[in-house]
């Protein structure tokens, strides 16, 4: 037995209390009549899906099964990079190829169907939570078209949507198995393995943890007896998971190891090479897997993951105890992304650019995801059959509209942020909301947030923009003034079929208390998810200072050219576009690097060391020595020589005109001229 296969055999013995989900899981699997198509599992954050997975995946392999698993995390949110994703995974689909989304759908779903059709295939789906824009497109395009020999395996943080059991066909194929924590048995027997088996520790884990999988994994490396004064390992005083993180920092074995997992806690997802590039140093393969050991450690496709709960709370103790080297961590983070990213195709959108996009928020857009609340509630579809429940939320909210106060905390900074709302302001968000004409385009366009007694307490309306959509959008108050601005070819881009999207139009946000913390969390997390989907996104919210700053701290841009006053027939509202489809995503990120006042701060490894002379135009021979420049001062030389202005030089390159004068400086002073017109005549000589 290979080291591979003895981690994977004690990795399944440490998966405890789980046999009835994989008993449940082998029976479908082995089901002739294919009756169940989708076993959905869902629990709270921590609870041990993506390990059940893991095992899940095992046992099938056992069977001769095949498998394809796809994390919510490693591809942009869209149909297309859907699949290219499963296509790269099926090593069919070679980086470089251009094609039509809907040919892309069509050789997916063909591979798909070929692969399973000699053999069992299981296709699984962790943190399915991250989709809610795929949703639809999953339920209404793809997955109907996937043979029955396909078993999907969905995993997140909630059970599938109503929209799913409201379909005849879909309820009849779908398998909801829900994960609750483990019994006191299974904790015994997890302690065992770990090597405790003191009664009275044993207890105390169970106390503590409550069978929370993930407390458990992390009370095993921090409980002990009491120490030498005699002090017990616990204080009743303190929440379980941040206490036990901060005892697990404390007592990790060997000193050398914490900056590893602070480093690895700034990162979604690490591996040697990321983890060297943080630390500035070599990272040893001995001290990698060491880390790789632990247990709230996983693997996957690009790397290794530190849990989401355990990520966070060691950010927030860094950000905390140490905020300057946090702070140097992250930026070491987006200058590793921003590299491999320059070094990529910049019309695809790459993983790297997803990282940088996860990396680059401002303070306001952090306070306003409210990073710290791991598990939000989510935002559901609603259909015809809840007209009436929205109408009474829109009656009581025109019933007594008060003055709001929204208070924001970003706690990276420690800066506050106070918007102020008059009660007439509150309500414009549903002055256009025509639901009828909403649940008439047949999407899970409206969405509704709920409280702890079931009533909806927030409302949003989001469209895909495709040529079914596209007449609607054509007349609606927010974004006719966009779109009959444009030309019939600046139309066509937006023409997509149906089945697919070209881009988002954010309708309607509306809370029914814009001082509750909860419901801005939630809102964030659901525009999180569209800002990953790497798009077109228009809105054009209501004219008050908090949408308007709230926008440009997403990154969003103004369509000068599109303003209008249709929300109360006066003011001048705008409409902001994002764009970080094919072309656009380079320049996206470029703004979002200046903003942040780290695009001056990178020089990149390639502009370390002398590089070879570019290129030369056609009847020009440059005699200087080109070598003494770096390979980014060369390409900004050359388009000096063609004559572009420092402002043409930053789109060209992608750059702040900061960082084009800064390079001109470099060039100058190496090359002994004092300005332009000496520096071309010297490269004319």
């Amino acid at each position: 037995m290979n080291y591979q296969d003895s981690l994977e055999e004690l990795e399944s013995r440490l998966l405890v209390g789980r046999t009835e989900e994989v008993l449940h899981f082998l029976k479908l699997l082995a089901d002739e009549r294919r009756s169940k198509k989708i076993m959905n599992l869902f629990g709270t954050a921590g609870v041990g899906k993506s390990y059940l997975l893991d095992e899940l995946r095992r046992q099938a392999h056992l069977r001769q099964a095949a498998t394809l698993s796809l994390d919510s995390e490693q591809f942009w949110h869209t149909p297309s990079d859907f699949c290219l994703h499963i296509l790269q995974a099926l090593h069919v689909y070679h980086k470089g190829e251009e094609q039509h989304p809907s040919q892309l759908l069509e050789e997916c779903v063909s591979k798909l169907n070929e692969k399973a059709a000699d053999q069992r295939l299981v296709l699984f789906l962790d943190i399915y939570e991250n989709l809610d824009g795929l949703d639809h497109w999953l339920r209404e395009y793809f997955f109907k078209r996937l043979s029955a020999n396909i078993l999907i395996v969905i995993a997140g943080r909630h059970p599938l949507s109503e929209a799913w059991l409201l379909s005849p066909g879909w309820r009849h194929f779908i398998s909801r198995v829900p994960l609750s924590h483990l019994p006191y048995d299974a904790v015994e027997r997890y302690a065992h393995y770990c090597h405790i088996f003191e009664p009275t520790i044993i207890q105390e884990m169970w106390r503590r943890s409550k069978g929370h999988p993930l407390t458990l994994s992390l009370l095993s490396f921090t409980l002990q007896p009491k120490d030498q004064e005699g002090n017990g390992a616990f204080h009743e005083e303190m929440d379980t998971l941040p206490f036990v993180v901060s005892q697990w920092l404390r007592e990790v074995p060997g000193e050398h190891l914490r900056p590893l997992v602070e480093a690895a806690a700034v990162l979604r997802h690490f591996n040697q090479d990321n983890l060297s590039f943080l630390l500035k140093r070599e990272i040893t393969a001995s001290e990698f897997f060491q880390l790789i050991r632990f247990s709230f450690v996983r693997k996957v496709d690009s790397g290794w993951t530190i849990h989401s709960l355990m990520r966070e709370s060691i950010a927030q103790d860094m950000r905390a105890r140490t905020p300057l080297h946090f702070a140097d961590l992250q930026k070491r983070a987006v200058h590793y992304y921003y590299e491999k990213f320059t070094k990529s195709a910049h019309s695809v959108r790459t993983p790297e650019a997803l990282e940088l996009t996860f990396f680059l928020g401002d303070a306001l857009i952090r306070a306003f995801l409210n990073w710290f609340d791991p598990l939000p509630k989510p935002f559901e579809s609603i259909h015809t059959g809840h007209r009436e429940e929205l109408l009474e939320y829109i009656r009581n909210q025109r019933h007594c509209p008060s003055p709001k106060t929204i208070k924001l905390f970003d706690p990276h900074t420690n800066r506050h942020f106070d918007f102020h709302l008059t009660a007439e302001q509150t309500l414009y968000p549903l002055n256009w909301l025509d639901h009828d004409r909403l649940f008439s385009l047949g999407y899970d366009v409206l969405r509704v947030l709920r409280n702890d007694k079931g009533a909806i307490s927030a409302l949003a309306a989001v469209v895909p923009i495709n040529e079914k959509t596209l007449p609607y959008l054509m007349e609606h108050s927010g974004s006719r003034s966009y779109f009959t601005a444009l030309s019939k070819k600046e139309l066509e881009r937006f023409r997509v079929p149906e089945h697919t999207r070209a881009g988002w139009f954010i309708h309607t946000i509306h809370q029914d208390d814009y001082e509750d913390v909860s419901q801005h969390t939630a809102i964030g997390h659901m525009l999180h998810g569209l800002m990953f989907s790497g798009e077109f996104l228009l809105c054009s919210p209501a004219p008050f200072p908090f949408f308007k700053a709230a926008h440009e701290s997403l990154g969003f841009d103004i369509a000068d050219f599109a303003t209008h006053t249709n929300y109360d027939g006066v003011t001048p509202t705008l409409v902001f576009f994002r764009d970080t489809q094919g072309e656009h995503l380079p320049a996206y990120l470029q703004k979002l690097l200046k903003r942040s006042g780290l695009d001056a701060d990178f020089r990149l490894e390639e502009e370390a060391t002398p590089a070879a002379a570019p290129p030369t135009s056609p009847g020009i021979v440059t005699t200087i020595e080109m070598s003494t420049l770096t390979a980014r001062e060369q390409e900004v030389a050359s388009l000096v020589l063609e004559g572009l202005t420092n402002a043409e030089i930053a789109a060209r390159l992608y750059l702040s005109e900061v960082t084009v004068k800064k390079h001109l400086k470099s060039i100058f002073d190496k090359m002994d001229v004092s300005n332009r017109t000496q520096l071309v005549k010297k490269m004319l000589v």
